[in-house]
């Protein structure tokens, strides 16, 4: 994986300049596409475990913290071929900060949404010839848009040795503490009709509902090449305590925005340990006209949870118009749960290139999987093992300059995310699955420094969610057929444009389906994602002042079962500005954006059929320093 270019750090960071397509990047704590971790072709690559550090296998409990991260790109459709082992639900790949070359401090000064304060710091400097050392944090304290507050703060640090030329070594270790983060109300609906107008930033959670969690992530990654071979490892440990959780739920919420039963779900001490890693040997070979390339790849993970043990309480009717406190209730938690994950995949791929004519890559994988559940109110454990076989042929060819024409089919093992907190068998995760992906497309460069990738893709899984009797399980088949679209470039000196589009349609089969029991699309699901990113720096790019303008569009999203309901669409418009300056005998960078311009009020809706409303307007400003 080819690293981010020095001018994506520090003051220089900016995500729209710095894009090479709309399928999704972030830089620091800039966002842009559509798509991110969290959502690609209608799934979630995070979830499905299809994440990578420097462009090796990690397994992932949740995103990693930010100061450790550089920033991460989407690989899927095109970005994706050339790339070892890809997945069906896209690649996630991040990148470190320690592992990025040269010597750089940076701290910046936030005032985040509503008044909220963060402070950063990333200091990376030489410690030697050949050896660097990175350490940095950040200390946040967050007004929430849904009212109440958090606190938190993130440690990181590492160290890079570069033995020889093209080798490295980045030993790395980042630690989040999430604290007195007041629970917001979770809105399940009573019916076809969505929830009254909330008056946002209003506090209507309950004061003594204050989660409290840590994560870490820590691991070590090697790149060395010898001659015509690289070789590279990755060994990695994410850790995550849960010391309290609540989800404050609204059941069958009415179109006055009164519960008849709003429901506490309390958590506590509960832990998730997972190790992860990759081997990777690839030998190049062949000449200049034609290239080949053998990869053989071992990966593996072993992790364990133990969840469960929720207290679950009934506070009796409320409402969503005002802070209606209820006494806090006497905690009792019932006896844990556990289960146990492993599995270990060997992998060989090959590749055959003829630049600026043809790329074909193949792959071919097989694993060993076990999973082990261990419920409390279980007589014994239940263990499923599988040994599925997965691989991958995608190609592309450049038949006219400026022109190139891609397909491929992946046939992937994904995890499944654990049971939502409605669900009678919260924190439970289902065994892996098999999903299959086949898409096509092309890149047409049709502008001087504009180019245009488009393309077509299908997606299908099992389909899992909550029934009517709140079991978390697979209720049937899960299809994802849809076009993406991505115009990115810079048509004029100091000009950077990225444009995309997404058109979906999921579509869910199986005897639920045909009884009316569910409709035939997924709750949360959407037809369209589209966003606008422009970058303008007069002067053709040697101003110290720029603009930037984002626009993100919505079509409806389902919001039920039976897909009796929508939400609208909805559209949102973000604007801002940099300026860069000298201070003191540092290099500094203003940036103000003034975010949901219009004041845009919509609903989100999870995969459960849970409600949560947007952020509304908000001026957000960063003082940056490159020391």
């Amino acid at each position: 994986m080819m690293p981010l270019p020095a001018a994506a750090q520090g003051v220089d960071a900016n995500a729209i300049a710095d894009a090479s397509d709309a399928f999704g990047q972030s830089v620091g704590n800039e966002r842009i596409g559509i798509y991110s971790a969290f959502e690609v072709r209608g799934f979630s690559p995070v979830d499905a475990g299809n994440t990578r550090i420097e462009g090796l296998y990690f397994a992932p409990i949740e995103a990693p913290p930010s100061r450790l991260i550089l920033g991460n790109r989407v690989r899927v459709g095109l970005t994706a071929q050339g790339y070892p082992f890809p997945a069906p639900t896209g690649i996630v790949d991040y990148d470190l900060t320690a592992a990025e070359p040269g010597e750089l401090v940076t701290l910046s000064l936030e005032r985040a949404q509503y008044g909220s304060l963060v402070g950063n710091l990333d200091a990376r400097l030489a410690l030697g010839d050949d050896v660097t050392g990175y350490a940095g944090g950040a200390i946040r304290r967050q007004n929430r848009h849904e009212g109440g507050t958090f606190k938190s703060h993130i440690l990181t640090g590492g160290l890079t040795w570069r033995p020889y030329e093209g080798a490295a070594l980045t030993g790395f270790w980042g630690y989040t503490r999430l604290y007195d983060d007041e629970a917001a109300p979770t809105v399940f609906l009573g019916g076809d009709y969505l929830p009254p107008r909330i008056t946002r930033r209003q506090t209507i959670g309950q004061e003594w509902s204050k989660r409290d969690s840590n994560q870490s992530v820590g691991g070590l990654v090697a790149r060395l090449p010898q001659g015509d071979w690289l070789f590279e490892a990755g060994l990695f440990r994410a850790e995550r305590q849960v010391d309290f959780n609540f989800t404050d739920i609204f059941t069958a919420t009415q179109p006055d925005g009164t519960t008849p039963d709003r429901v506490m779900v309390i958590d506590a001490d509960n832990h998730d340990r997972l190790s992860s890693g990759e081997l990777r040997a690839a030998r190049i070979f062949g000449t200049a006209s034609l290239a080949h390339r053998l990869t053989v790849s071992l990966r593996g993970k072993r992790g364990n949870r133990v969840f469960g043990g929720a207290q679950r309480v009934s506070l009796g009717p409320s409402t969503l118009q005002f802070q209606d406190l209820k006494p806090q209730p006497v905690f009792a938690f019932g006896p844990d749960d556990a289960d146990r994950t492993s599995q270990t995949t060997f992998g060989v791929g090959y590749s055959v290139t003829r630049p600026g004519l043809f790329a074909v890559d193949m792959a071919l994988s097989a694993s060993r999987y076990r999973k082990t559940i261990d419920l409390a109110s279980a007589a014994a454990p239940a263990t499923m093992q599988d040994e599925p076989v997965t691989g991958s042929l995608t190609a592309n060819v450049t038949p006219l300059a400026g022109l190139t024409l891609y397909g491929g089919y992946v046939r992937g093992f994904e995890e499944i995310p654990a049971a939502p907190a409605n669900a009678s068998n919260r924190g439970e995760a289902p065994p892996a699955i098999r999903t299959n992906q086949a898409d096509f497309g092309l890149r047409y460069a049709v502008l001087p420094g504009m180019t245009l990738v488009a393309g077509v893709f299908t997606i299908t899984k099992p389909y899992f969610n909550v029934d009517d009797a709140l079991l978390y399980r697979e209720l049937g088949s899960l299809r994802n057929r849809g076009a993406e679209f991505s115009l990115s470039g810079h048509p004029l000196p100091g000009l950077s444009v990225v444009a995309g589009t997404v058109l979906l349609d999921a579509s869910v089969s199986g005897e639920l389906v045909e009884d009316g029991t569910i409709g035939p699309r997924p709750i949360g699901s959407i037809r369209r994602r589209s966003s606008l990113n422009i970058d303008w720096r007069p002067e053709g790019g040697n101003s110290p002042l720029s603009f930037d303008l984002s626009v993100e569009s919505l079509s409806g999203r389902i919001a039920n079962a039976r897909n009796t309901l929508m939400v609208p669409p909805s559209a949102t418009v973000d604007v801002g500005m940099r300026y860069r300056f000298a201070l003191a005998q540092s290099r500094a960078l203003l940036r103000v954006q003034v975010a949901n311009l219009f004041d845009n009020y919509s609903w989100r809706v999870s995969g459960n059929g849970s409600l949560l409303y947007t952020h509304n307007r908000r001026v957000l400003a960063e003082l940056r320093l490159d020391l």
